[in-house]
């Protein structure tokens, strides 16, 4: 996205030409649904500027109805310097429901959404009234006040070296969506944040919770979309007033065991460890981490709890594309749980934070039918004649940070939940493509595994770079090689 001089931007347009006007000036990905009465309050503020003389630069780079990419958060107008210095200013129309809580409420959760790009946040409101006149309002240290537009345009003058485009790309997923498992000193000090969609679903469970109106919930989503994030969000509110057990399905790796050490008032177990009924009468919720891999008997003696008003709320987190096994899947855990009366379920349909490069790239390892637009950069696909030549690859890719992933089921257990941004893995000639170009894998053997959730499960745990070593095996190289190359 390019920024806009506001001058520019608000001159008079013929309305049904406006979004594409206004494209023309952004270069903004979609079209935008343009707001004639936004238009109106920019040209006011330009008024104001231009009667008290402000220097031009106070008309140039802004970034007009920008959102943060994954968090749907929309800043009306946007200025950031390289300086650290960001100027944030909103615009309202006055009516009963401005209310200048609700105005302050805004400016501290831009202001701190925008602490990740700068040092120095100036916000402010102009909101504006019938007359045409309006107020234009400062967040200060001490609260919400009635400013001028000499000190817009003084705060303006502090930004140096003003960002001009692709802002988008100061704002890494990475640093405001985390995963508790992958980040757990960033989690338990409160440095991330959760999108809209993940806000509303926090809110909509505790609130149900805490009235006792809602006890049994689900979310549902697909790897990415932040559904653990959610859980611990949940769990870390409820924890002020309710003794808190997560359980998780799989390994506590070390990772894992430094998040529960830092953990206050929320006690982390496997699901083995749920046993014995006074270790279950213990709790007061109980939250599941990929709940699709709990056994039958682990998740009725869970249910039976709640039944028996033993547990006062569960929050089950689950995924059905991610079971690692035949048996998870035929089980279904999910529909199991939709059986059970007052059971809500919400779904996160939205992948936050795998990039989309990664996430359309797996779509298409996956199927090769599933075609996208995506050019992959960050993708990488290298030949390997034998395990030798592997080892050497994965020696390489180590040494440039990625974290290698060996295709065995126990490995897959002690990744679940944890992310990287770097990953690397390998691809044998236990897979092929069918008719259909659909990826298979030979039956695990001994076991009920499926090869091909076992590789899903890793490659899932990329954030910004994937690579695959294809050991032995031509032609799913030749496939892969293809994709890759498909938009390049």
């Amino acid at each position: 996205m390019r920024s806009v001089n506001i001058y520019t931007l608000t001159r008079n347009v013929e309305p049904e030409v406006k979004p594409l006007f206004e494209r023309s000036l952004s270069h903004r990905e979609a079209k935008l649904r343009v707001k004639e009465q936004e238009f109106d309050q920019i040209r006011q503020i330009v008024g104001e500027l231009e009667r008290l003389g402000a220097p031009e630069d106070c008309f140039e780079d802004w970034f007009y109805s920008f959102p943060i990419p994954h968090i749907s958060r929309e800043f009306d107008l946007l200025k950031a310097g390289r300086n650290g210095c960001v100027i944030n200013l909103e615009l309202k129309s006055a009516s009963r429901s401005v209310t200048m809580a609700r105005i302050q409420k805004q400016l501290e959760r831009n202001a701190y959404y925008l602490s990740l790009i700068g040092k120095r946040i100036y916000s402010f409101t102009f909101v504006s009234d019938r007359k045409k006149r309006g107020k234009l309002y400062e967040l200060t240290e001490t609260g919400l006040k009635v400013c001028t537009f000499r000190e817009l345009i003084r705060r303006l003058g502090k930004v140096k070296h003003p960002v001009q485009e692709n802002i988008e790309e100061l704002f890494r997923p990475g640093d405001y969506l985390i995963s508790p498992y992958s980040e757990p000193e960033r989690f338990c000090q409160g440095q991330y944040f959760l999108t809209e969609h993940q806000q509303q679903m926090k809110e909509k469970i505790v609130t149900g919770i805490r009235r006792s109106s809602a006890t049994l919930w689900g979310i549902t989503g697909e790897a990415g979309t932040g559904k653990t994030l959610v859980l611990y969000d949940v769990a870390k509110d409820l924890s002020k007033d309710y003794r808190i057990c997560v359980i998780h399905c799989g390994k506590l790796s070390e990772r894992h065991e430094r998040l529960k050490n830092r953990l206050e008032g929320i006690d982390l177990i496997e699901a083995g460890e749920f046993g014995g009924a006074g270790a279950k009468a213990d709790y007061d919720v109980v939250c599941v981490d990929e709940t699709q891999r709990l056994s039958e008997e682990e998740l009725e003696s869970v249910l039976e709890q709640y039944g028996s008003g033993r547990i006062k709320a569960c929050l089950f987190v689950y995924d059905l594309k991610q079971v690692l096994s035949k048996s998870e899947r035929e089980r279904n855990n999910p529909e199991r749980l939709r059986q059970v009366l007052g059971f809500q379920e919400l779904k996160l349909a939205k992948n936050i934070r795998t990039s989309k490069e990664i996430y359309a790239f797996i779509n298409s390892l996956l199927d090769l039918k599933k075609r996208s637009n995506v050019a992959f950069p960050n993708i990488d696909v290298l030949a390997s004649g034998n395990e030798k030549e592997t080892q050497r690859l994965i020696e390489i890719g180590q040494k440039r940070g990625y974290h290698f992933i060996p295709p065995v089921y126990e490995d897959s257990h002690d990744v679940i939940g944890l992310e990287f941004d770097r990953v690397m893995v390998v691809l044998d000639g236990k897979f092929s493509y069918d008719a259909a170009g659909v990826l298979t894998g030979e039956e695990y053997p001994g076991e009920d595994y499926l090869y091909v959730q076992l590789l899903y499960q890793n490659v899932s745990r990329a954030k910004e770079r994937l690579c695959i070593i294809v050991q032995e095996n031509e032609a799913v190289f030749r496939e892969l090689i293809g994709v890759v190359n498909r938009n390049a």
